[in-house]
C-alpha cells in the first residue's frame, strides 16, 4: 500500500516551484514552445500525437532512477544547507528570463524556431534550478539529466542545418535505388520526385532536410544518453549502438520513402499522404524500443547510495 513520505513530500514541492517558476517566469516562453511544435508537428507529421509517446518514454526513462532520487530525497536536510547550491539554482531560474529579455524583447522575428528551442532549454534550466533551491543534494545525480535534456532540446536546429540537406540527398538516392528495385515507375531529380499512380493520378513531393531523418538520430541518441546513465555499461558498447543506429537509421528513412511511394503508386494521393503522417512514427518508434531493450541486456543497473550525492 502506497504511504506518503518525505520523499514524495520534497519531490512535490520541487513540482510545485518548477510550475511556479514556468508560469511566472517564463508563460512566454511555454506559449512559443508549444503553440510552435503544434504547426511544426502538424506540417511535417499531420498530427502532434506522436510527441506524447516521446514524451512518456523519456519519463519512463527518467522514473527508472526513482529509488535512487527517493533516497537521496529522504537524506535531504533543512532549508538552510547547502546555500550556495541553493543560490545556484536561483541564478538558473531568474539568468534565462533576463536574457530572454534583453534578446527577444521586441519579439522573436525570424528566429522563431531558434526561440522554441532557447524556449525549451529555459524550461529545463529552470526547472533544474527549482530542483537546487528545494533539494539541493540532488544536484549531482540529476545534472547529467539536466544537460542530457538542454542539449538534446537545444541541439535539432542546428543538425538539420548541418547536416539536414546531405542526409536528405543520401536519402532519397537509396530510396530511388529502392522503388527502382520495386518497378515502380518513379522520377527522380535529386531530391525531389514524381509519379503518376495506378489510377493515372499525378503525385510529387521533396526530401526535405527536415525529412531527413535528422530528429529522429538526435532522439535516438538521446535515449541512448538517457539509457547510458540509468543502465551501465562500457563506453565502447554504447559508442557502438550509437554508430550503428546512426547508420541504420537513414537507411530506414529511405525504406519509409519507397514504401510511402508504392503506397501512393498503389492507392493515390489520399493513400500517399495518408501513410506519410505516421509511417516514420511507427517504423522509428518500434526500432527506438528495439534497439533500447538490446542496449538493455548489455548493462546492469549502477548502485547508487544516496551517500555518493551529497555536496
Amino acid at each position: 500500500m502506497f504511504k506518503a513520505d518525505r520523499g514524495h513530500a520534497r519531490l512535490a514541492t520541487w513540482i510545485a516551484v518548477t510550475f511556479l517558476s514556468i508560469f511566472t517566469l517564463y508563460s512566454r516562453q511555454l506559449y512559443l514552445l508549444t503553440s510552435g511544435l503544434d504547426e511544426l508537428l502538424t506540417s511535417t507529421l499531420g498530427t502532434t500525437f506522436p510527441a506524447y509517446p516521446f514524451l512518456a518514454l523519456l519519463i519512463l526513462l527518467t522514473a527508472l532512477r526513482w529509488k535512487d532520487l527517493h533516497g537521496i530525497l529522504l537524506a535531504e536536510k533543512g532549508i538552510v544547507t547547502h546555500l550556495k547550491i541553493r543560490l545556484t539554482g536561483v541564478v538558473l531560474v531568474l539568468v534565462p528570463a533576463a536574457m530572454w529579455a534583453l534578446e527577444f524583447g521586441q519579439g522573436v522575428g525570424q528566429a522563431q524556431y531558434v526561440a522554441m528551442e532557447l524556449a525549451a532549454a529555459s524550461l529545463v534550466l529552470a526547472a533544474y534550478g527549482s530542483l537546487l533551491v528545494t533539494s539541493p543534494t540532488m544536484w549531482r545525480m540529476v545534472l547529467p539529466y539536466a544537460l542530457l535534456y538542454a542539449l538534446g532540446l537545444a541541439s535539432p536546429l542546428l543538425l538539420v542545418d548541418t547536416l539536414g540537406a546531405p542526409l536528405a540527398t543520401l536519402t532519397s538516392l537509396v530510396a530511388a535505388g529502392l522503388t527502382r528495385g520495386l518497378g515502380l515507375p518513379v522520377t527522380w531529380q535529386g531530391v525531389s520526385f514524381a509519379f503518376v499512380s495506378a489510377a493515372g493520378e499525378p503525385i510529387s513531393a521533396v526530401v526535405t532536410p527536415a525529412c531527413s531523418a535528422v530528429y529522429s538520430m538526435s532522439i535516438y541518441v538521446g535515449l541512448l544518453g538517457l539509457m547510458y546513465l540509468d543502465m551501465r555499461s562500457s563506453l565502447t558498447t554504447i559508442a557502438k549502438f550509437a554508430i550503428l543506429g546512426v547508420a541504420i537509421i537513414p537507411l530506414l528513412d529511405s525504406a519509409r520513402i519507397a514504401i510511402t511511394i508504392w503506397y501512393g503508386y498503389e492507392g493515390g494521393s489520399a493513400a500517399f499522404w495518408g501513410i506519410h503522417d505516421w509511417l516514420g512514427y511507427a517504423l522509428f518508434l518500434a526500432f527506438y524500443i528495439g534497439a533500447l531493450l538490446a542496449y538493455s541486456k548489455t548493462a546492469s543497473r549502477p548502485s547508487v547510495a544516496p551517500s555518493t550525492f551529497t555536496a
